[in-house]
């Protein structure tokens, strides 16, 4: 379907207005290709975005790390870009003020977003879309179910399982609804092959009081079988996560429900000791494939792009016991590409490597044991003083996080500023956020907790989270370095506060071409110092004599 198409849809429904988020009924940023409406109708293929359509004209709601992309995508004359950081609430309370009919999809948009639509924009109405006028959201694809092996996930299901149903028992709840898949694909220990890079499994569930499982994958008419079970009964769910039309469901069948959040998202971020295991194994093979491959960069880069490093690099990945697949596209931006914040290269804008500029080169694999997420910016024949002045800046705002010590339940918006504090003294700053959680064997980008500005989540132990700060310089380049970390105890402090520091978990050498040590203090080159000794003790082992002994040039002292 066109844009044009579907805007005589909502004449012909006599609706003013329809408000399309990217996701399906998942509510997460996970989608196929041919589930994605926002890229059928209008071109962006950004992990992020709400359409805004009216009868004449559109409006496409990104974040910054899309303002570039954006505008690139799609057709500017049809539709007008729009960079914020607010959410479509407030945004129609800013922009659109004649009263309004908004269509939306009650099983793309949480109960709470719904709510807070009709609670807060009482000018406009709200109605859901019954006729799916944009068709189904989930895509028929064959998918298969496998388990994720105990030797992996270090706790059984029926203990996991424990733990929810004691958490019932404490809230008086007769039964517990899980719509998000990577808290159920953790909390039953399965896996899928649906989503090219995410093994998660798509489905709802309903668990009851005594941790009897009902499992629904396709086939929602289910839900209100099961339902019609729990009449005049206690069940919870998170309504930030949970679609609004599952409450719809369970009001028509009088069931009282409570907004509770989901204990399984911290149990899952907190890493047991098995899954700590498993990130530290994951990474000496994502840091040997990513050392094999920047051997072979530093000697074929001629005649090389964008694409071809992609596939080269993916071809080192694949090589490792227990890989997977990758954990998202890889972004390989070269020169001006890599301003583009979460680039992915296509024939078309595909650009060769060439001397004088930088690499900004974004990938991740997931391996049984964990999900990797790495960032290197890597030099390409000799960068300018500019270039390296900037990446020096960048790595001096990524070590103030990497090295600093904070207490337990600091919120990631404190650790985000002393990131961001170090690029303001030159006058810089980057359009996303420094860090955010990472998955077992699951989603690249989990919460709860995360580095950004609005980062409430309070950190504990045993977290993993990337450290990536950046900055882009729009027609030029792009620079981003990024670690994954594990927040473990600090006990060295004589303090009477829980102390947490980050260890990080990355073996990957930062480029020592594009650093200048004289803006760095004797803390911050000995934390790079350190980083590349452990870098080189651990890896080198594992590589053959050549990548060796390069790898021992690459991370010799500063």
């Amino acid at each position: 379907m066109t844009l044009q198409e579907f805007q005589k849809l909502l004449i012909k429904n006599k609706l003013d207005a329809y408000i399309l988020t990217r996701n399906n009924m998942f509510l997460g940023q996970d989608v196929l290709e041919d589930e994605n409406k926002i890229l059928e109708l209008t071109g962006f293929s950004g992990s992020a975005g709400n359409l805004i359509i009216f009868r004449d004209k559109t409006f496409l709601l990104v974040d910054g790390r899309y303002e570039l992309q954006a505008s690139l995508e799609v057709d500017t004359s049809a539709i007008t870009v729009i960079t914020t950081p607010d959410s479509i609430a407030t945004w129609i309370q800013n922009n659109i003020k004649d009263p309004c009919t908004f269509a939306y999809n009650p099983w793309c948009h949480s109960i709470s977003e719904v709510d807070y639509w009709n609670r807060s924009l009482k000018r406009h109405t709200f109605v859901a879309d019954e006729k799916e006028l944009l068709g189904p959201r989930l895509t028929g694809k064959e998918t298969n179910f496998f388990e994720h092996e105990i030797e992996f996930a270090g706790i059984s299901m029926d203990e996991k399982i424990s733990y929810l149903t004691d958490f019932m028992k404490q809230k008086n709840l007769d039964a517990f609804f899980i719509p998000e898949c990577d808290c159920l694909s953790w909390l039953l220990n399965l896996r899928s092959d649906c989503l090219p890079d995410t093994p998660l499994i798509r489905a709802f569930a309903l668990i009851d009081k005594n941790g009897e499982i009902s499992l629904f994958t396709n086939d929602f008419r289910k839900i209100e079988v099961e339902a019609a079970k729990y009449k005049g009964l206690n069940i919870g769910c998170n309504f930030k996560q949970t679609p609004k039309q599952i409450q719809n469901i369970f009001k028509n069948h009088r069931i009282w429900v409570d907004n509770l959040e989901n204990p399984i998202t911290l149990w899952k971020a907190t890493k047991n000791a098995i899954e700590q295991q498993g990130f530290k194994q994951a990474h000496l093979r994502d840091g040997k494939a990513m050392v094999n491959f920047l051997f072979w960069l530093e000697k074929n880069w001629h005649g090389q792009d964008e694409l071809s490093i992609v596939q080269k690099l993916h071809q080192f990945r694949q090589q490792e016991k227990n890989f997977f697949s990758n954990s998202f596209e890889t972004i390989a931006g070269f020169a001006e590409n890599g301003a583009i914040v979460h680039y992915k290269p296509t024939p078309k804008s595909n650009k060769k490597l060439k001397e004088g500029s930088i690499l900004l080169l974004d990938s991740g694999a997931q391996y049984y044991e964990a999900t990797t997420d790495v960032t290197r910016t890597i030099t390409i024949g000799k960068p300018t003083q500019e270039m390296i002045d900037s990446y020096t800046q960048v790595l001096k705002a990524h070590i103030a996080v990497a090295s600093v010590y904070f207490p337990v339940g600091t919120p990631g918006c404190a650790l985000d500023a002393l990131a961001r504090a170090q690029l303001w003294k030159y006058g810089k700053d980057y359009n996303h956020g420094t860090g955010h959680g990472v998955g077992c064997f699951l989603n690249v980008h989990e919460g709860p907790q995360s580095i950004s500005s609005r980062g409430n989540a309070p950190f504990a132990a045993n977290m993993v989270t990337s450290i990536e700060p950046g900055y882009y310089k729009e027609g030029h380049f792009g620079i981003r370095i990024e670690n994954l970390a594990l927040s473990v105890p600090e006990t060295s402090l004589s303090s009477n506060k829980e102390m947490l520091k980050f260890s990080i978990l990355t073996l990957v050498p930062l480029d020592k071409s594009l650093i200048n040590k004289y803006l760095l203090n004797n803390q911050e080159i000995s934390w790079v110092n350190q980083y590349h000794e452990k870098v080189y003790t651990e890896l080198a082992p594992t590589l053959e004599p050549s990548v060796a002994k390069w790898l021992k040039k690459a991370c010799s002292p500063l």
